[in-house]
């Protein structure tokens, strides 16, 4: 798996299927990645998280929203050996009433579950964390202000027991007019956190924690 930057990530399955998570273009950072994919997952319908032009290919796209981002659309799909299936959200803490709606996406990969939250602005309820059911590897937004912030995201991964917190949508270098905090204050006086360079991040169920481990990876894009 590779970060690409702001809430998108790349991974490959053992069968060779390349995913992408919410791919977002150069209104949000003169570094979104360009890259070739077969299937492409859209939490919700906003600028940064749904942009295809710089995706290459003839992709699956999952979007968890109606084109027009007004009700959720259910996905229960299967590409070769990738699983997908949505949970409704929000994308505040006001039933969508100032952000609309979201959806969070869990992917079956083998045996392991990853969770992407996409951008979701409120703590989940117990029925929500239900419908998650086990998560080996969490994408979880820390930014604020348009999402959960770092308080709200620690009470996420407590709900959610996940073996690993991918930290996404904070502040990098080169965003252009997004008022979030960086990844700092969701670390702050933690313990077990990696942070690794670029490049990618063997996410093989052998290799990962038994105890909950934050992993802060640098964005790259793969080379395809």
């Amino acid at each position: 798996m590779r970060w690409l930057g702001h809430s998108s990530f790349y991974l490959q399955s053992p069968a060779g299927v390349r995913l992408v998570t919410d791919p977002y273009g150069p209104q949000v950072s003169p570094a979104a990645p360009v890259v070739t994919a077969d299937v492409v997952t859209v939490s919700h319908e906003h600028f940064d998280h749904n942009y295809l032009d710089n995706i290459k290919g003839e992709p699956q796209i999952w979007r968890g929203l109606t084109p027009d981002g007004a009700t959720w659309e259910k996905v229960d799909r299967t590409y070769k050996d990738v699983h997908a299936y949505t949970v409704p959200t929000y994308h505040d803490e006001a039933s969508g009433a100032k952000r609309g709606k979201n959806a969070v996406f869990v992917l079956e990969i083998g045996n392991l579950r990853l969770v992407h939250l996409g951008d979701l602005g409120h703590v989940l309820s117990d029925d929500q964390v239900q419908s998650i059911g086990r998560v080996d590897v969490l994408m979880i937004p820390v930014g604020g202000y348009f999402t959960i912030d770092a308080d709200q995201a620690w009470q996420v991964v407590a709900a959610l027991k996940p073996r690993v917190v991918l930290p996404m949508h904070y502040l990098v270098p080169g965003m252009q007019g997004f008022p979030i905090a960086g990844v700092d204050v969701f670390t702050a006086g933690r313990a077990n956190v990696r942070r690794y360079g670029e490049g990618q991040v063997d996410l093989r169920p052998e290799n990962l924690p038994a105890e909950t481990e934050v992993w802060v990876l640098a964005a790259s894009q793969p080379r395809i």
